[in-house]
């Protein structure tokens, strides 16, 4: 069986948290919000690789045609089906009709929703209205008990709420780690300016306007980088997932990984702000940020067995 879109909304995508390609030559990108890719999976209890489907400003209208345990993470879009909310970060059981639909948010970009056993798409992973997502259904014995207690209630009773959050995604604030042969007069022009996401590439650039930024043009073709800030006509872009063509516009630095989960939920009118740092504090704010990911999926998973074993008594 499979997940029927109804609506496919702005852009909605099937998408693996790494780029590769298909044995049918299908190429998948990578998830831009790499951090809510792994949580939506993490909480149905699926390897946190497995594909989901990655939905932007506008997601899509998913009808159900099984009972199916799903999650969704990222923006702060709620859901709504047969009456009932429907909350990020929360464990959902959906029967066979149902049909999910999201309210917009003024907050966020972009969700992903994992489904219990995972997914599969024929064709191109690139979805329209009336497409058919198919179900893996490799489930485990831990989803087998997750479908067993959510047969007589449709949810579980709790989540990652938004606070255990705040830290990742809420501040305005990007560190870009400076570049060796770029002045400091540059970095100071940068760190004092407040900018405003003028326009989103899709899933390729952002576009930022604020203060003028002017720099020695070297003349020099750089290489697409991940997260690279580069200047043209005097104001910042920002290097999102898929921006992986060489350019001539100057390269001043680059986002962390950090960072970039957080990036990729700016919308047009998102403040913007940077702080420069070098490259040690980089790698040590990038371990921090690993073990607290590591314990948050730690939680998530004690949670949810002292859940099952709550179920049986």
């Amino acid at each position: 069986m499979s997940l029927i879109i109804q609506d496919s909304g702005l852009f909605s995508i099937v998408q693996s948290l790494d780029k590769r390609s298909s044995p049918d030559g299908q190429e998948f990108k990578g998830a831009c919000d790499r951090l809510a890719h792994q949580l939506a999976n993490q909480l149905v209890g699926n390897k946190k690789d497995e594909l989901t489907i990655e939905m932007t400003v506008k997601p899509a209208v998913i009808k159900f045609t099984e009972p199916t345990i799903i999650a969704f993470s990222g923006a702060e879009f709620t859901g709504r089906c047969n009456n009932q909310e429907v909350l990020p970060n929360r464990i959902y059981l959906f029967d066979r009709g149902d049909v999910l639909k999201f309210v917009d948010t003024p907050r966020g970009n972009r969700i992903y929703l994992a489904v219990a056993g995972g997914i599969e798409v024929e064709g191109s992973n690139i979805l329209k209205s009336g497409d058919e997502v198919i179900m893996c259904r490799d489930y485990t014995f831990q989803h087998d008990e997750l479908f067993n207690m959510l047969r007589n209630r449709n949810m579980v009773s709790w989540g990652v709420d938004t606070y255990s959050l705040v830290e990742i995604y809420i501040s305005d604030l990007f560190h870009v780690v400076r570049r060796p042969d770029i002045s400091d007069e540059v970095y100071d022009r940068l760190e004092s300016a407040e900018f405003t996401v003028s326009k989103e590439k899709n899933r390729v650039s952002l576009y930022l306007e604020g203060k003028h930024l002017d720099t020695d043009r070297s003349k020099v073709t750089h290489p697409g980088i991940k997260g690279g800030v580069y200047i043209a006509a005097g104001e910042p872009v920002l290097a999102l997932n898929d921006f992986d063509q060489p350019t001539t516009a100057e390269h001043i630095g680059t986002i962390p990984s950090y960072h970039m989960h957080k990036l990729s939920q700016k919308r047009r009118g998102s403040k913007v702000k940077f702080k420069v740092i070098d490259c040690d504090d980089a790698h040590a704010n990038l371990y921090a940020q690993d073990l607290w990911v590591k314990s948050l999926f730690k939680a998530i998973d004690y949670r949810l067995s002292k859940e099952l074993v709550k179920d049986k008594m």
